[in-house]
């Protein structure tokens, strides 16, 4: 989660440990003070880092991110499960598309559908569109959201609703 994503110029004979390096110290020259300068959020660097982890995973713009952002910050306030497939993915090593309702059930700690919060750790190495959608998120009234396959986003503010979504979008 703190190796900066980015485009870096390095010279051929440039080691893996010094990229990690260079990876790592450029997150901790654009991150914090970006956190810094927002200054409206409650998370813990590492937390951000996380949430934004899984907004790389679970959206594919900025607004999508920015409201997905709203939806699971709401959740984790109203104390819900965030119930994040990218996590499951990331534990599973295995795409959105082959997931079972047995894969939902498997204990792990990276499991949102069977812990409440974030997982332990982030997920993957978020990029600054998706750590500035959880310092902006954009609040609605929803709490569920569903992204088709072809890649549109369809939002519910109740669980009933949701299962509309699933219906008409994913069946």
């Amino acid at each position: 989660g703190f190796l900066f994503p980015d485009t870096y110029f390095v010279p051929p004979d440039f080691t893996a440990p010094e990229l990690l390096t260079l990876m790592r110290e450029q997150f901790y020259t654009v991150v914090p003070p970006l956190v810094q300068k927002t200054n409206n959020t409650s998370y813990s660097l590492t937390e951000i880092v996380t949430l934004a982890s899984i907004l790389e995973r679970e959206a594919n713009s900025e607004e999508s991110m920015r409201l997905v952002s709203g939806i699971l910050q709401a959740r984790l306030e109203d104390g819900m499960l965030l119930q994040a497939d990218a996590t499951i993915e990331y534990v599973l090593d295995k795409p959105l598309q082959e997931l079972t309702a047995a894969d939902l059930e498997r204990d792990t700690p990276y499991n949102t559908y069977l812990y409440q919060g974030l997982p332990p750790t982030p997920i993957g190495n978020p990029g600054l569109t998706a750590i500035r959608a959880v310092l902006s998120p954009i609040e609605s009234p929803y709490l569920f959201y569903l992204t088709a396959p072809d890649g549109t986003f369809h939002y519910a503010r109740t669980y009933e609703a949701h299962m509309e979504n699933i219906q008409k979008y994913l069946q």
